[in-house]
């Protein structure tokens, strides 16, 4: 009851000492967009973006004009000895195959999907990890171009292990290295509304050492969920613009046509709009069906039904989003 409790303060009245007004909108319009100065924040518009591999990243490409291509590229890493580095020269590798201007977005790991009990994130805020740290900062200070970068991604996820006192020393770690290598990235700090523990702000680093803020949407419900208008309207609130850093359409896909698209796309884009601190989205391009653990998600790739990619490509079309351009 007491979680309940401080979810509805948090979105009714804000962060003490902040106004609180909710920027949710119950019409269809779409909602001009709020302007914070984060680092890489579009003054008006949403960055578009879409991943997780090269394969889906490309597929997804290819039924989107020239026009509207994903600026964002969304991949992973972790810290782990013994593979960091070949995940960097892979993603280096994959970059080379995209044409046009490509903006990074990276969620690094410090632990182990589905195994919590190898989180190792009090390691890192201990300083162990130092040297991957600063091998890694290297790699996104060798990218020409802005890296947005969601350090512990999902940090309120069962599934990782994180604990919050040592989380929150980890992401200041990394992003006092970060800032002092001066490179171009911004730190992103990414909930989960699947996540058993919804009190998000006790994983908050503090505003200093956050850029952007950012929700991963998988199940329909969550564009509905108390906590997830709690998490954006404190994002609001610490005038911080909003990553959707991960969605797909879990258990819905896109083989019903409008059927798939009125009860996933639409109420996923009617968030977008009614969400003016919304600032940049990204859209996993997969048929979870192939793998035994994600099989009920479904195949969501928009190339797979006409009606869906339709009115996927007519959204994208909307000056709302900004895109990758390729010249013919």
């Amino acid at each position: 009851m007491k979680q309940k409790f401080h979810l509805l303060l948090l979105s009714v009245v804000g962060v003490i000492g902040i106004p609180m007004e909710s920027t949710a909108q119950t019409s269809g319009l779409i909602q001009p967009r709020q302007y914070y100065g984060a680092r890489f924040e579009p003054v008006n518009q949403v960055l578009h973006g879409a991943g997780q591999s090269t394969q889906a990243f490309q597929e997804y490409c290819k039924v989107l004009d020239n026009k509207t291509q994903p600026l964002l590229y969304m991949s992973y890493t972790g810290l782990k000895t013994g593979n960091y580095l070949k995940q960097f020269d892979r993603l280096s590798s994959d970059l080379q195959n995209f044409q046009g201007q490509i903006q990074l977005q990276i969620g690094l790991s410090m632990t182990k999907d589905g195994s919590p009990e190898l989180h190792y994130e009090n390691e890192v805020a201990e300083g162990r990890y130092d040297t991957q740290i600063a091998e890694f900062i290297d790699f996104m200070g060798a990218f020409k171009g802005p890296v947005f970068l969601r350090i512990g991604y999902e940090f309120n996820g069962h599934w990782n292990g994180y604990e919050a006192e040592a989380y929150k020393k980890a992401f200041v770690r990394i992003e006092n290295k970060i800032r002092a290598a001066n490179v171009s990235v911004a730190t992103v700090w990414c909930y989960s509304p699947d996540g058993k523990d919804k009190d998000f702000m006790n994983y908050y680093p503090g505003d200093k050492y956050v850029d952007w803020w950012s929700i991963d949407l998988f199940s329909a419900s969550h564009f509905t969920d108390s906590s997830s208008i709690a998490f954006l309207d404190s994002a609001h609130a610490h005038h911080k613009p909003v990553m959707i850093g991960e969605s797909t359409p879990r258990r819905v896909g896109v083989l019903e046509g409008q059927k798939s698209w009125d009860n996933w796309f639409a109420p996923y884009f009617n968030i977008i709009h009614q969400y003016p601190q919304i600032k940049a989205f990204c859209y996993i391009n997969w048929d979870w069906s192939n793998y035994p653990q994600w099989i009920e998600w479904g195949d969501a790739r928009i190339e797979k039904n006409q009606e869906v990619l339709e009115n996927y490509q007519k959204e994208m079309s909307r000056d709302l989003y900004l895109h990758r351009s390729i010249i013919d």
